[in-house]
């Protein structure tokens, strides 16, 4: 009888966890902040810049950011989003790792972007040739062969053959619809490499990606000659 309770215990255990809900991330200022549109927001101003970050959520495996950049120096700067990083910390506040964690840069995205919209321009044409090959092997095979059907087995390929294609049609044109959608946001929407010349600005998003041991982190944002720094808690929660 134990034998069989422990069992049964250790199965609903396994059963627990396996139904156990994932986490997802979110984070709250770790320092003074004010509220806009209801999200919390930090600012930070030197005699050369100023800036101001606000953490909007997590996306898959990425926190996403608005962040707002303005030069208030003489000297124009390129201001360069994929050199913003955070280094992460326990519940301690000691560092976890070394390691710099670097936002996502968004050229590469782009690039990476474009080649796919190639590749799938490439894939369509090489799909709607496949179809014509073997919608014309099919008619070719009927026409030879000795039964009496001719007519009615080139009509059925016809249909196969235009089924088909409307089915490659509408996968492309999703498919095309999403990339270049994709693409144009992260051109337009997602802050970018920037010449920035004295009182002008930029803002933006900003994909980070998430390490989820951190419970602390401290996010780097260089501009020009100086680092504006900005300190956050990592808050796990747990999917409903």
């Amino acid at each position: 009888m134990k034998k069989k309770f422990k069992i049964l215990a250790a199965t609903l255990f396994l059963l627990t966890l396996t139904n156990c809900s994932s986490s997802f991330f979110s984070l709250s200022p770790d320092e003074e902040s004010s509220l806009e549109y209801g999200r919390n927001k930090i600012e930070k101003e030197d005699k050369l810049a100023y800036s101001s970050i606000m953490f909007e959520e997590q996306i898959e495996d990425d926190f996403i950011f608005y962040a707002a950049v303005f030069n208030k120096d003489q000297n124009e700067f390129i201001f360069d989003p994929s050199d913003i990083y955070y280094k992460a910390y326990d519940e301690k506040k000691r560092p976890i790792n070394r390691e710099k964690i670097y936002a996502v840069n968004p050229e590469i995205e782009i690039e990476h972007l474009e080649n796919d919209i190639i590749q799938r321009k490439q894939n369509h044409y090489s799909s709607t040739g496949l179809n014509i090959v073997f919608s014309l092997f099919d008619t070719i095979v009927d026409l030879t062969d000795d039964e009496d059907n001719d007519t009615e087995e080139v009509l059925q390929n016809m249909a196969i053959f235009s089924e088909n294609q409307l089915n490659e049609e509408i996968s492309y044109e999703n498919d095309m619809g999403y990339l270049k959608a994709n693409k144009e946001f992260w051109k337009n929407e997602v802050l970018r490499r920037t010449t920035l010349s004295e009182d002008e600005g930029v803002e933006g998003i900003i994909y980070i990606p998430i390490y989820e041991n951190a419970k602390y982190i401290k996010l780097f944002i260089p501009i020009g000659e100086s680092i504006h720094t900005y300190k956050f808690m990592q808050i796990a929660h747990m999917d409903s």
